[in-house]
């Protein structure tokens, strides 16, 4: 029987097997943890050797198999281990993470150790029902990526790229949003190394002055922006000062300069390449895949794993506060090491959006789980919003004290001396689980982990991993990198137009000696879809721009690329000493741009369409601008949300029967011991059977009585061989072994009714249709057409 298929089908991570408290006897009984309950959060804490990096493992591995994605923050190194699993489970498979110098220890050749090293994997997982069919499912659930910022070796992500402006519920947040405003600006003034008080500093005022501007506004600003937002703010006072008196154009230029130096130095190049640090496309990928994303650190140094971590922090809420509410588990946020990051008294630039994320993601099934080996310098009382707490060994007496103060605001039937005691002789790979859902401690100890933990993982390593796997999702660079489409002739004077035209001039605001600008037309409009059954009022703005070169005709519409220019943001006059290229003939005979407005309208209304995803099984409709896939994800959340459910009334069915049997199991096990007449000679067992530890990780222990959890479907076999002469000895073990074969159909029937309930609740059967809405005429507004002037690099010299 392959059990993990059930307990994967439920939401149930398996993580270990339990302990019994008194003796530390290790128990038949698996350890199974409902995935939901992660909603609350979770925090690991043991020292080295305790065997937390196996559990925090175990639990991501879970994470996938129950296709739950995951966002991992590595500041040591140790996760990137995920991505050594080896379904053949051969020699060959861990030759290249085999350490020279651990075989030379030995006194094994690499190869010999690779070998065995394989065999000791291949033991382990065998002796925790795991092999190779099962790593390969885990293969086949996630895609994993190792993104490494500040370097190529890893996937690249781009982080300084820009500040997207948060969504309307943020804004209206304002305890929220000053929060993501101050984490912003603290992680990007360390850059330069900046520091001061959010309130007195004028650094930072200036700077989230700048932010709130542009963000209440609805605009994103790139690094680029903000440094000549710097140069040039969009305000004339600060509070009651005029901005020359607040910050004189002398200082904001020594920022702006310093801030520019991190851009352009070749060290920070990586920094802006990759993929964009969107939560959404981290989490799921273009079909709607989960993804597993590990964010390895280690290399960077602690101002810029700081700058980082706050980044990624408010990237996460902001997601966040997108999603709908759920009671389930929709995705974890891992961070291995939390020392530095949440201190009790300090108030580093992480610490906000932590404690943010804490108080506000289980409303929306966002599980975060903070893993640590020093647990004295944590803010306990911030910590206090976690609801499982996982202790492993630790090294002191305070270290203990610490933990306790942690654990009694977990949960309140935790007795301190109880967990003392179990605290004082703990060995590796054993935890201590103090959770809000349980009435009392429980203690486990882990599985073995499917992936090799090699230890940490350097940045060659990465490279190596990350060879022909998933990479950049392109480059992401501080200006779009024009190409120079006229090879016209060079002027120092704008072309003559018709005052009729309106023209307008994009460059970056720290200015090049001496531009050169070649022409677009440059179009834009607003187009509005309505519909009131559906709710619907979306308006869409539409900017493109064509080429006028020498080839230049007509306006090809199906050729105009996307344009990512604010028209407003650009200015009204060329800088001095600018060159330009030339403009084709039909656009100077021109007396404006009204034919072109009206061309553009017509376009717009034959080929703009609102369209939307319809899945009427599940009663959802897509959101204007919601990708395929984020609505596959929706789709899953729903019914991940409903299977819950419907287990818990499924399994509660299961429950009752097994608790009649297990009560007849019980007398008919009494009138073997009579019949025996050897009542002390019955043995009482814990009852291995992972149907058992379903309905007690489903429904709660409260649920399952004692006998159903103490009677062994084996004791009867024992007791049967003896005293098998005698009649009514055995016409009591047939009886008893009767109801035990009940109570295996009950688990066969058991397990089909949860694999019912995976195919019922698969999201992959759940069929959609698209609605296409069109505009009217009159909903096409605003429509704009401009003569763009856009600087491109200026010729190589000629030397003649």
């Amino acid at each position: 029987m392959d059990t993990s298929r059930v307990y994967e089908k439920l939401g149930l991570f398996y993580l270990g097997r339990e302990v019994a408290v008194g003796d530390g006897t290790p128990s038949e009984l698996p350890f199974l943890l409902k995935s939901k309950d992660l909603t609350t959060h979770g925090v690991i804490i043991g020292m080295t050797g305790s065997g937390k990096t196996g559990l925090g493992v175990g639990l991501i591995e879970e994470a996938i198999m129950d296709d739950i994605p995951s966002i991992i923050v590595d500041p040591k190194g140790d996760m990137a281990n995920l991505l050594l699993t080896f379904p053949q489970l051969q020699g060959e498979d861990f030759t290249q993470w085999i350490d020279p110098a651990e075989a030379s220890r030995k006194n094994m050749t690499i190869d010999e150790l690779a070998d065995q090293t394989a065999r000791t994997w291949r033991d382990g997982l065998a002796s925790w029902d795991q092999g190779s069919e099962r790593i390969e499912a885990l293969h086949g659930k996630t895609e994993m990526t190792v993104y490494t910022p500040g370097s190529g070796s890893g996937a690249p992500v781009s982080i300084l790229s820009g500040f997207a402006a948060p969504d309307e519920q943020l804004l209206r947040d304002q305890d929220g949003l000053q929060a993501l405003v101050g984490s912003t600006v603290t992680s990007l003034l360390s850059l330069v190394r900046v520091e001061g008080d959010p309130l007195t500093s004028r650094e930072h005022i200036l700077v989230s002055s700048i932010l709130l501007h542009y963000w209440r506004n609805g605009q994103d600003l790139t690094m680029e922006s903000l440094i000549g937002a710097l140069v040039n703010p969009p305000f004339e006072t600060v509070g009651v000062f005029s901005l020359a008196q607040f910050f004189p154009q002398n200082d904001r230029m020594t920022l702006a300069m310093k801030l520019n130096n991190v851009i352009a130095s070749p060290s920070f190049a990586s920094w802006l390449q990759g993929d964009p640090l969107d939560v959404q496309q981290l989490l799921y990928g273009d079909e709607g895949r989960p993804r597993t994303a590990i964010f390895s650190i280690a290399h960077l140094s602690e101002a810029e794993r700081m700058f980082f971590v706050t980044l990624l922090l408010n990237a996460v809420i902001s997601w966040m506060r997108r999603q709908q509410g759920t009671s389930s588990l929709k995705a974890l946020f891992y961070m291995d090491e939390i020392f530095g990051y949440f201190p009790p008294t300090a108030n580093p630039p992480s610490k906000r959006p932590m404690l943010l994320l804490l108080k506000q993601a289980r409303a929306y099934g966002l599980g975060v789980v903070l893993a640590t080996q020093n647990p004295v310098d944590l803010d306990y009382k911030g910590l206090a919003n976690i609801g499982s707490w996982f202790i492993g060994r630790l090294q002191t007496a305070q270290d203990q004290d610490r933990v306790l103060d942690g654990i009694v605001g977990a949960g309140s039937g935790f007795s301190r001396n109880e967990v003392r005691t179990l605290l004082a002789d703990m060995k590796g790979r054993r935890f201590i689980l103090a959770s809000a859902h349980r009435d009392e401690p429980l203690l486990f100890e882990t599985r073995w982990v499917m992936s090799y933990l090699k230890g940490p993982i350097g940045l060659p390593e990465i490279a190596t991993l990350m060879k022909g796997r998933r990479g950049s999702g392109g480059a992401a660079s501080m200006v779009p990198a024009d190409r120079d489409h006229w090879s016209g002739q060079l002027s120092d004077q704008t072309p003559l137009l018709s005052n009729g035209i309106d023209q307008r001039y994009c460059q970056p605001p720290l200015l090049v000696e001496q531009p050169v600008f070649q022409p677009w037309l440059a179009v834009a409009a607003s187009v509005r879809f309505y519909q009131a059954s559906r709710a619907i009022d979306e308006v869409r703005h539409c900017s493109l721009r064509v080429p006028l070169d020498e080839s230049f005709a007509r306006i090809d519409w199906q050729a105009a690329e996307p344009l990512a220019i604010d028209l407003d943001s650009c200015a009204d006059a060329p800088p001095s000493n600018s060159l330009f290229r030339g403009l084709p003939a039909e656009i100077t005979a021109m007396r404006d741009l009204r034919a072109v407005e009206r061309e553009f309208a017509d376009y717009l209304y034959q080929m703009q369409r609102l369209e939307l995803l319809r899945a009427p099984a599940v009663k959802l409709e897509s959101r204007p601008g919601e990708r395929a896939a984020d609505f596959r994800v929706r789709i899953g959340d729903v019914l991940r949300e409903q299977k819950d459910e419907a287990a818990e009334k499924v399994l509660t069915g299961f429950a009752r029967k097994r608790e009649q049997l297990a009560k007849r199991l019980e007398a008919a096990y009494l009138k073997v011991d009579k019949e025996r007449g050897d009542v002390s000679a019955r043995k009482t067992d814990s009852l291995i059977s992972f149907g058992t530890a379903i309905l007690g990780a489903v429904l709660g222990r409260k649920a399952l009585s004692t006998t159903t959890m103490t009677r062994t479907a084996g004791t009867i076999r024992s007791v049967g061989r003896v005293a098998k002469e005698k009649q009514d000895v055995r016409r009591a073990e047939e009886a008893a072994a009767l109801i035990e074969q009940q109570i295996n159909e009950l688990d066969a029937e058991q397990q089909e009714a949860i694999a019912a309930l995976a195919d019922t609740y698969d999201p992959a059967r759940v069929e959609t249709e698209t609605i296409s809405l069109k505009p009217r005429r009159a909903d096409i507004f605003e429509v704009r057409a401009c003569l763009l002037w856009e600087m491109v690099p200026p010729p190589a010299p000629l030397h003649g």
